[in-house]
């Protein structure tokens, strides 16, 4: 075990596989936003759960508060209620149960829920004083973001690596992603690697690069699978900028 009293605050179950091995370490209380039902209306909460217990790990007062529909929704509306709420009962729990390090999704441009939970985590490390907590992150899917030196440096041995590959594959629904991290030559799943993340970290007026999920977004508008579109100016940053306390440049 790690010295630290750990939490783990992830966007969607399944996320946990990426840290299997820290997860078997710090034994972190685990929080998760949506219940990972995406457009498919099926609910992964449960499994993820599962997964987590096996590997020594708490389950938070929030996991799966709602659907992704619901958190997609108040996105688009720039409704901060949902956000609020889950922040005030993590920091509640964290305060609680002396938590000292934050472990959270990483701010990558790449899904706007993800985006959001690394700014919902830096809110919760605000509450609780900066002084107090050390807020970490780990790569989701853009590892070629991540050259500078990690904080802390995970490799697992090859009995670890089996445990951390046999609980993905207990993850159906994830079994593609898990093969295309596998084969992956930027990716190696025998390390894992978190990250240091200012609490203090401010938000760009302008996104240095076309979010992912824009273009996406729009592919699937035009395809009449969505009907409306995320973008970072127009709901992400807002909402960055309310959970952090009107931080922004």
């Amino acid at each position: 075990m790690t010295r630290h009293r750990a939490a783990l605050i992830v966007a969607h179950p399944g996320h946990e596989l990426l840290l299997h091995h820290w997860l078997e370490r710090a034994r972190p209380i685990v929080c998760a936003l949506t219940d990972g039902s995406g457009s498919h209306a099926q609910d992964r909460s449960l499994r993820s759960k599962a997964i987590l217990q096996r590997a020594g790990a708490q389950i938070g007062p929030v996991f799966g508060l709602t659907t992704d529909r619901a958190w997609y929704r108040a996105i688009l509306d720039g409704d901060c209620r949902l956000f609020d709420r889950a922040a005030a009962q993590i920091a509640a729990m964290c305060s609680a149960q002396g938590v000292t390090q934050i472990v959270a999704d990483s701010f990558e441009f790449f899904n706007p829920m993800h985006d959001l939970c690394s700014c919902l985590a830096q809110n919760v490390s605000m509450q609780l004083g900066s002084c107090a907590i050390e807020l970490l992150t780990y790569p989701i899917a853009r590892p070629e973001m991540w050259r500078a030196h990690p904080a802390y440096r995970y490799v697992l041995d090859e009995e670890a690596l089996q445990r951390k590959l046999t609980a993905a594959a207990a993850y159906p629904e994830l079994a593609s992603e898990v093969e295309h991290r596998r084969v992956s030559a930027t990716e190696n799943l025998a390390l894992e690697r978190l990250f240091s993340v200012d609490i203090g970290r401010v938000w760009p007026g302008v996104s240095p690069e076309e979010p992912f999920y824009e273009k996406v977004g729009r592919d699937r508008i035009e395809r009449g699978a969505y009907a409306e579109l995320i973008t970072y100016a127009n709901h992400v940053r807002p909402l960055a900028v309310m959970l952090t306390g009107g931080a922004g440049v």
